[in-house]
């Protein structure tokens, strides 16, 4: 009898410690970590021609069961959740029109409630962790400002040419610049590509009437 009383005593002992530990790990609380994302800045012309970002890495200490990346604009608004690391090199930031956006990596617990497009970043209630954000700046084209004239000239068989016509270009952003002359309905009556082809040109050869000089800036070719 005696010792059908210590093995019982031994194997409760036994359950109590394997209770126990059970007990202990339903307690262990993950504590999100994004890391660093390096990388950019990045400067993009709105154009008409894709503008997607590469060489991004990520670094640290890593931690959390969900992840993904998140494209805000420079408020936090929520613009896109791409999943993976190519899934954001696969985004067109020409699509998204002139303005800011912030590349961010989130790391996250499950019950997180706000990470969806529309929503803010800073809205976001759950157990997170954000790293840092990388800049892209996507700037409109811009043709800059032109100065001089107006001319006047008198349609009677003799060349008229401008002259002194200058273009402040220290706005002008766009990867194809030309020259464009309209008439006053703005159809377009010659293309010349340099300010010296504007100046070639003979307004006389028109004919009566009002033309318009305009320095433009353009993507698709």
């Amino acid at each position: 009898m005696k010792k059908h009383f210590i093995l019982l005593i031994i194997f409760g002992c036994l359950s109590v410690i394997t209770t126990s530990c059970d007990d202990d790990d339903d307690d262990v609380t993950i504590n999100p970590e994004a890391g660093t994302l390096d990388g950019g800045p990045f400067n993009f012309v709105v154009d008409g021609n894709p503008d997607m970002v590469s060489g991004i890495t990520l670094s640290g200490d890593m931690r959390g069961s969900n992840s993904s990346f998140v494209i805000t604009d420079d408020a936090g608004n929520i613009l896109g959740l791409p999943p993976t690391m190519s899934d954001l090199e696969g985004v067109n930031f020409d699509d998204a029109g002139p303005g800011v956006c912030l590349i961010w990596y989130i790391r996250y617990e499950d019950g997180l409630a706000g990470l969806a497009p529309g929503e803010n970043a800073s809205d976001l209630t759950g157990n997170y962790d954000l790293s840092n954000s990388i800049t892209v700046n996507r700037d409109g084209l811009n043709g800059g400002m032109i100065t001089g004239g107006p001319f006047t000239f008198i349609v009677d068989g003799e060349m008229d040419m401008v002259s002194g016509i200058s273009l402040d270009d220290s706005e002008v952003n766009g990867p194809n610049t030309t020259w464009v002359i309209t008439d006053d309905q703005n159809n377009i009556l010659g293309i010349p590509p340099t300010l010296a082809d504007v100046e070639g040109v003979n307004f006389d050869g028109a004919g009566g009437g009002v033309c318009l000089i305009w320095h433009m800036t353009f993507g698709l070719t």
